[in-house]
């Protein structure tokens, strides 16, 4: 097996790999990956809010952050990456503060083949991602389209039944125990669609995958790319479309989860982005609004083209509604 880029038929389904190594989110993670997104979410750029929240001296850890590492230390599978497809059943099991270590375990859970043949395959992998003692933060799947070495020694699974979407108010307990929110300054109603009037293009993307120790070569070599152009790593359009919902939408606290996340095409450095999101659901609980929300990106190239490379589905906390 080649240990550091492993072909799908390199991994073991139900084998964990070794873990990349343990991520410490300091003041100065914080702030590289601030400068490349621009995220306004208010409790990771405010001492003062974030400690009023969650009565923690340390402040917040910017969620998609959280997320963006993670993704990145389960590169250890990933390093032939052709494309990442999706993202499923992202749950944040309570918020991460600076000066906290990440950890993630990565899992093949089983591969099937593509409609082009036996030199590639669609791999499902589980993550869980831990402090470096060991207490579970996070947990997600992600699916990988990887290159396939010798088909023979692939594995073939069934493909997993489909996960069952878990209720929106049972996100309350992501939060911590005593959560206090600020009284809301918008309300929000259901099937409300919300235009950034701010497009963004997409900088640094190199810089973005060594913060995140993303292995995967396709973001840092051209000629495993696309067209002999480097791909954006998913979690920096995810970063930005996150931004966008921290500037059309004030209230916002948080990211506890995601229901899921489908890349529908390839992103490029300098690809302008434009957002929208849908409101799906509000729900009020202790403190606050969970909202069920869907976000989409389109990037807008030079040569005059524009095509859909986002639906994001995030979990969001909101200041409660106004009175």
């Amino acid at each position: 097996m080649t240990v550091n880029a492993p072909f799908a038929d390199d991994l073991t389904i139900g084998e964990p790999l070794p873990a990349a190594p343990d991520i410490t989110v300091d003041e100065g993670v914080a702030a590289q990956y601030l400068a490349i997104v621009g995220d306004q979410l208010r409790p990771a750029l405010s001492d003062t809010l974030s400690s009023q929240l969650t009565g923690s001296a340390h402040r917040l850890v910017n969620p998609a952050l959280v997320i963006s590492l993670s993704i990145g230390q389960s590169t250890v599978a990933t390093q032939r990456v052709i494309a990442n497809l999706q993202y499923r059943d992202v749950l944040l099991n309570r918020p991460v503060h600076l000066g906290e270590t990440l950890r993630t375990v990565v899992t093949p859970l089983g591969a099937t083949w593509t409609r082009s043949g036996t030199d590639r395959a669609k791999v499902l992998l589980g993550m869980t991602l831990t402090t470096a003692e060991g207490e579970p933060l996070a947990s997600y799947q992600r699916l990988a389209l990887l290159p396939v070495a010798q088909p023979q020694r692939l594995t073939i699974t069934d493909a997993p039944p489909p996960l069952s979407p878990r209720p929106l108010g049972e996100h309350r307990a992501c939060l911590p125990a005593r959560w206090t929110a600020p009284s809301g300054r918008a309300a929000l109603s259901i099937g409300e669609v919300l235009i950034d009037p701010l497009a963004d293009s997409v900088s640094s993307a190199r810089e973005l995958v060594r913060l995140t120790q993303n292995r995967a070569a396709a973001h840092r070599d051209a000629r495993a790319g696309q067209d002999g152009r480097r791909l954006v790593y998913g979690g920096h359009t995810i970063g930005l479309a996150q931004a966008s919902l921290s500037r059309i939408l004030p209230d916002l606290l948080t990211v506890v989860g995601w229901r899921s996340c489908d890349h529908l095409g390839p992103v490029f450095e300098d690809d302008l982005l434009t957002f929208s999101t849908q409101i799906d659901d509000v729900e009020s609980v202790e403190s606050a609004r969970l909202v069920d929300a869907t976000v989409t990106a389109i990037a807008h190239r030079d040569d005059g083209t524009s095509t859909p490379v986002l639906t994001w589905k995030p979990i969001l906390v909101l200041s409660e509604a106004p009175a």
